[in-house]
């Protein structure tokens, strides 16, 4: 049986007033997409796949503004992100290029600030971040599982640390401009 082929630019799919429901197409970027649309015209849902492979599904309210994504980063990160009524992301969840979970929660500005995640060595961690997004404080447990708290310095390097050493005894150490190493230890 021989299949027949329809090729088009862009397809829209109306209700029986007339109004598009659905729009598939390309984008201006040449970008493959999908569109649902409301009565009124406002686009709802929006599926798309982007040149370096990245793909995601926005979510929008009845003013147009996106209130939930998901989506997969060339990266291989993946993430779930929601919303407030002015169209800012207030809290995401994912998994990192690392596959590692994350949890980012919005405090002030538009800006993400609180971030939890498991570190590299699949502990888990907590971050404040400043408002370029650069990590100031980390909270976590280091490989062996003793607490520590490390600062950064605005470049994101770890300039102080207190918590527990491997034999439960406490701490507080500072290091040189590189991170690299210790200059004042007390324990």
């Amino acid at each position: 049986m021989k299949k027949h082929v329809v090729q088009t630019e862009a397809l829209e799919i109306v209700d029986e007033e007339g109004h598009v429901r659905l729009r598939l197409g390309i984008s201006s970027d040449q970008q493959p997409f999908l569109s649902m649309l409301d009565l009124s015209g406002v686009v709802r849902a929006r599926f798309g796949v982007q040149g370096d492979g990245s793909a995601g599904i926005a979510i929008g309210d009845e003013n147009g503004k996106i209130r939930a994504t998901m989506g997969l980063a060339s990266d291989g990160s993946a993430s779930l992100a929601f919303g407030d009524k002015n169209g800012r992301m207030r809290a995401k969840f994912g998994l990192s290029q690392d596959a590692s979970p994350t949890m980012e929660i919005e405090v002030e500005d538009g800006e993400l600030h609180h971030r939890n995640r498991l570190a590299e060595q699949g502990t888990p961690t907590m971050g404040l971040y400043d408002q370029r997004g650069k990590a100031r404080i980390r909270l976590g447990l280091t490989a062996d599982g003793a607490p520590v708290l490390r600062l950064l310095d605005q470049q994101g390097t770890v300039r102080a640390l207190v918590g527990l050493a491997n034999d439960e005894s406490p701490f507080v150490q500072f290091l040189d401009d590189d991170g690299k190493k210790a200059t004042w230890t007390q324990r």
